[in-house]
């Protein structure tokens, strides 16, 4: 009963393991498709960039007001695609602030500028420019911006400074300010889910962490910057507690949402890419890698530039060594494949030659079943005539046995009637009776009735 219950359970996890391969091929897929149609999402992106131009172009008088809010909806749009655009809108909204003296666009404007300072890796820059903020003037909307600015920056640090004695302080400072966020925003909300999850695994409460978000992240929709956010930290949390799958199967998932949402400041692909090296699946990690690498370039996000250039010489030495290896096999394949197809020519050249003579000897079969078949009839006609002649013979030879028996009875019978007639002779002689003896001798008769009875045999033998 164990044993059958054993086997019961081991097929089950085989099933669910099937099935869950199943998926992660089926999104990698999906990643591949999307990457192939990354000039599609990029084109929808510039085409809005444009409608917000042109709006600003065509409109008669333009108030301050309208350039400052024109200039934030291009740095929303260039803030996680082009950080040079993003950084020039977001100074022009600086200058904008300072010449009218608006100290509340001059805060948000130098959040977002901080936002985008630690994103490019000046991470220095960023802090002194929060710290430059009067944190008393920020509205609570503010402030929490504030928060998770600071928050954001001293993580990029952290990552920057992996394995360094200084990344400890970094944590430390990126705990006291995800402690001020937790405070402030609304539970339930996106910046409380994003901050409290992490807390919630530093707590060694993972699971909860994970239900948390495995719930948050269905609320989204998966072509946007916060999915792609969330669904990378549930990776990451699935990660630190050993479920490989999953990690990536959801780093999947946050990939899939940067490139269609355009976001050029990425690190899913990047992460992927050395799991998939780690799994052996080489080819795809080479690509993946040199394309989150060409996003950093081209946002110029010093830290994911970083992060990919350590790994890309590893992963693509270690592709281009497992391509000459299949280069090498697909030599030896083609060299093996040349040796079946010259000895499959032999060997059809032979079967050709083969079949050419088995048509002739089928061919001299038929000529030969056709002289066989004359000689057959001929021989058929033979031996009727043989058993024509055989019959004509037995006929002759009975023929000639009736004749014989006929002759030797005939003569029988003449010899029994000679001798009837000698001694008929014989008696008259002996009784004296010489005249009726000369009588019978001179008589015709005894002749006459012999040769009717002859004439009768010999019409009966015909």
């Amino acid at each position: 009963m164990k044993d059958r219950y054993l086997l019961f359970v081991i097929s089950l996890l085989f099933c669910c393991l099937l099935q869950a391969q199943e998926k992660i091929d089926s999104l990698l897929v999906v990643l591949d498709r999307t990457i192939e149609n990354t000039a599609q999402y990029e084109q929808a992106r510039l085409k809005r960039i444009d409608q917000i131009k042109e709006y600003f172009r065509t409109r008669k008088s333009t108030s301050p007001s309208d350039e400052y809010h024109i200039n934030q909806q291009l740095f929303d749009e260039y803030e996680a695609y082009i950080c040079d655009s993003a950084r020039h809108y977001i100074n022009r909204n600086i200058e904008i602030a300072l010449q009218h003296n608006n100290q509340e666009w001059l805060n948000e404007a130098k959040l977002k500028k901080a936002s985008i300072l630690g994103k490019t890796g000046l991470y220095a820059e960023g802090v002194a420019l929060l710290k430059s903020i009067d944190s008393k003037q920020l509205s609570r909307d503010q402030l929490i911006e504030y928060y998770i600015t600071f928050e954001d920056i001293y993580l990029y640090h952290a990552e920057y400074a992996m394995d360094d004695e200084y990344q400890i302080e970094y944590l430390n400072n990126l705990y006291i300010y995800r402690d001020s966020v937790l405070q402030m925003v609304e539970e339930g909300s996106y910046q409380y889910v994003i901050a409290y999850t992490p807390e919630l695994l530093q707590q060694g409460r993972g699971e909860e962490a994970i239900e948390m978000l495995e719930v948050y992240h269905q609320k989204l929709s998966p072509d946007t910057r916060d999915y792609a956010v969330v669904t990378s930290i549930l990776a990451f949390i699935y990660q630190s507690t050993g479920q490989r799958e999953k990690q990536k199967e959801y780093l999947i998932k946050s990939a899939i949402a940067d490139i269609r949402g355009v976001v050029k400041e990425n690190n899913s692909l990047r992460a992927l890419a050395e799991l998939l090296y780690e799994e052996g699946q080489l080819q795809r990690a080479d690509v993946y890698m040199k394309r989150s690498m060409e996003d950093a370039n081209f946002y110029n996000a010093r830290l994911r530039n970083v992060q990919a250039s350590r790994m890309l010489p590893v992963i693509d030495h270690a592709y281009q060594v497992e391509k000459q290896k299949h280069q090498q096999v697909l030599q030896i394949f083609l060299v093996v494949t040349s040796l079946l197809t010259l000895f499959l020519a032999c060997a059809v050249w032979y079967v050709i030659r083969q079949v050419k003579k088995l048509a002739r000897a089928r061919q001299d079969l038929l000529v030969m079943n056709e002289e066989l078949k004359l000689l057959n009839e001929r021989l058929i006609e033979v031996n009727q005539r043989q058993h024509e002649t055989n019959d004509s013979l037995t006929e002759a030879n009975h023929i000639k046995e009736e004749y014989v028996g006929r002759f030797m009875g005939l003569c029988s019978t003449y010899i029994d009637k000679l001798e009837g007639y000698r001694r008929m002779l014989n008696k008259q002689a002996v009784s004296g009776k010489v005249e009726e003896l000369y009588k019978t001798l001179k008589s015709s008769r005894f002749i006459d009735e012999e040769l009717k009875e002859f004439y009768q045999n010999f019409d009966n033998s015909f």
